[in-house]
């Protein structure tokens, strides 16, 4: 009967993500000598809209390489990353 208490239930990372096609992102661009401004692209493919709640999400995100795996969307909250990491 107590054995069941010690079953530990997967966990998993960002389970309010959500999927976004092709998202509009912003990123930094650096202007020389010493200056920078933002511009806006639009990505192709399937990312993951995801807000971290937890700090294991936050260590996470910090793994990932910025500008390269996880983007800065347009508008709203969150940070987007490909699809490909999150597949369960």
């Amino acid at each position: 009967m107590l054995a069941g208490r010690h079953i530990k239930k997967k966990r998993v990372l960002f389970p309010n993500k959500e999927l976004v096609e092709n998202p509009r992102i912003v990123k930094r661009q650096e202007v020389p000598p010493s200056d920078f401004t933002f511009v806006s692209e639009t990505l192709e493919g399937e990312y993951y809209l995801v807000i971290p709640r937890v700090a294991r999400e936050v260590y996470f995100l910090q793994m990932l390489q910025k500008n390269i795996d996880c983007f800065l969307p347009i508008e709203g909250d969150g940070l987007l990353i490909k699809k490909k990491f999150l597949n369960e």
